[in-house]
């Protein structure tokens, strides 16, 4: 009875679904709050609810976690999705996209996953921006965070990417403004310390081709939370949900075994 109506109410509330709701997984189009269209796929009944955020790069999308799919029970409540611009997802309407319409995307794909109650936040790489700056205008809607292998906003996106400048950075067709999503993200982040303070946190990190940065900005994520917890991903590289699915899942199941 609750899966039926979680479908019919999630049907209703957004503005377009263009594949059938009734299937126990399926993607499609969702439109936000900006008029952007986004694929999304949800699947499960069972809670608390799981929402995959992917990273940024011309091969980015939501497919990276398909390994942790897999390795997730069938019946728990997972939603992911591609940002206008990336994977199977139409480029958006115009360019200059901040870190405000990063959380307008993110927050339709929330409110798909559970309308009535807080979710699981999972952030890979980049993710970790919509992520955590999600966290910081609605900490209602947010039950914990898992971080994998992320960018500290407080280290910066080029630093984590080894780039001098931002036409270097690639970002398939997603046309985001970068320098006001690394501005306004770490912001964000630096203002939200009271509200991050007793959220439910677990930060995965690679275990190969790390930097001294690199672990000094997972430790600094950890350390956002007086619950966040650092744990290293056995014989991982960047590629965490890929290299060691089952890191990201424990890391999920640790806040919410539902």
């Amino acid at each position: 009875m609750y899966a039926t109506a979680l479908r019919r109410t999630v049907c209703a509330a957004l503005v377009s679904v263009v594949a059938a709701c009734g299937s126990p997984a399926s993607w499609g189009a969702v439109e936000d709050a900006a008029g952007e269209r986004q694929r999304v796929e949800c699947r499960g009944t069972a809670g608390p609810a799981v929402v995959l955020v992917h990273g940024i790069g011309d091969r980015a999308g939501s497919a990276s976690f398909q390994k942790v799919l897999e390795k997730l029970p069938d019946e728990r409540r997972v939603c992911r999705y591609d940002r206008p611009g990336a994977g199977d997802s139409p480029p958006p309407k115009g360019g200059g996209r901040d870190a405000a319409q990063l959380d307008r995307e993110l927050d339709a794909v929330v409110r798909m996953a559970d309308p009535d109650r807080p979710v699981l936040l999972v952030g890979h790489s980049f993710g970790s921006y919509p992520v955590l700056h999600y966290v910081a205008g609605h900490r209602e809607r947010v039950a914990g965070v898992v971080l994998v292998d992320a960018v500290d906003p407080r280290l910066g996106l080029l630093q984590a990417l080894g780039v001098a400048s931002w036409s270097q950075v690639s970002m398939a067709k997603e046309n985001l403004d970068l320098p006001a999503v690394q501005e306004q993200t770490a912001s964000s982040v630096d203002r939200s310390a009271a509200v991050l303070g007793g959220l439910p946190m677990v930060v995965v990190r690679r275990e190969r081709g790390t930097t001294a940065a690199w672990l000094a900005a997972q430790e600094r994520l950890a350390g956002l939370s007086r619950r966040g917890r650092l744990v290293v991903a056995a014989g991982s590289g960047h590629e965490v949900p890929t290299d060691n699915p089952a890191a990201v899942v424990d890391a999920i199941n640790q806040l919410g075994a539902g």
